[in-house]
C-alpha cells in the first residue's frame, strides 16, 4: 500500500502556483516607524519616500484623554479585537478617505500607522488583526507600521507642539 507520491499530483501543482503568487499576511509585512519620520510625513502631508497617503489610528481607550496626534483615527483595540463588522469600517473609511484619487491604472496605497500608549501590546495587535482582515486583493492597497514607543514617546518629544499633538494635557504625562 502506497500512503503517499513521490511525483506531485494535479492538486500539489495548484496549491504550489498559488503559494507563489499569493502575497504573504505575515507579521513581516508590518514595519515600525519612529516618531521623526512620522513628524516628517505630517509636516508634509505625506509619506517621505514614496509620497504617498497615509493615516494614523490611535487604538487607545480610555488612556485617550489628555492628547492625540494631529489628524488620528481613535479605533479602541477593545473593539477592533472584538468586533470584525468594526475593523471593516476602518479598512472601508481608509479605502474611501484616502484611494479617491485613484484609478484602474494607478496602484495607490495608503500607509497604516497604528498605535497605542507605548505600541508594545494593543498597537501591534491591531495592526496584525487589521493586516489578516485584508483580502489578496486589498493587501496591495496598504502598508501597515507601528509607531515606535507610541504616544508615550510621541507625547514626549511633540506633545507642546499643538500643530502635531492635539488636546494635550501635559500634567498627565508628567509622571514619565
Amino acid at each position: 500500500m502506497v500512503l503517499y507520491s513521490t511525483t506531485p499530483g494535479p492538486l500539489f501543482s495548484l496549491l504550489y502556483r498559488r503559494t507563489l503568487t499569493m502575497q504573504s499576511f505575515s507579521i513581516s509585512e508590518i514595519k515600525y516607524l519612529d516618531a521623526s519620520e512620522l513628524h516628517q510625513w505630517l509636516k508634509n502631508g505625506y509619506t517621505t519616500t514614496l509620497h504617498e497617503p497615509f493615516q494614523v489610528i490611535d487604538v487607545r481607550g480610555s488612556d485617550y484623554i489628555g492628547g492625540h496626534i494631529a489628524g488620528a483615527w481613535n479605533y479602541p483595540y477593545k473593539r477592533l479585537k472584538n468586533d470584525v463588522k468594526y475593523i471593516g469600517e476602518l479598512r472601508n473609511r481608509l479605502l474611501e478617505e484616502h484611494m479617491q484619487s485613484s484609478d484602474e491604472t494607478n496602484q495607490s496605497v495608503v500607509n497604516c500607522v497604528f498605535h497605542c500608549a507605548q505600541s508594545q501590546q494593543r498597537g501591534p495587535s491591531s495592526a496584525m488583526r487589521f493586516l489578516r482582515s485584508l483580502t489578496e486583493h486589498q493587501l496591495c492597497h496598504f502598508r501597515i507600521w507601528i509607531l515606535r514607543g507610541g504616544f508615550n514617546h510621541w507625547q514626549s518629544i511633540y506633545g507642546q507642539d499643538s500643530s502635531l499633538t492635539v488636546d494635550y494635557v501635559p500634567d498627565i504625562w508628567q509622571w514619565q
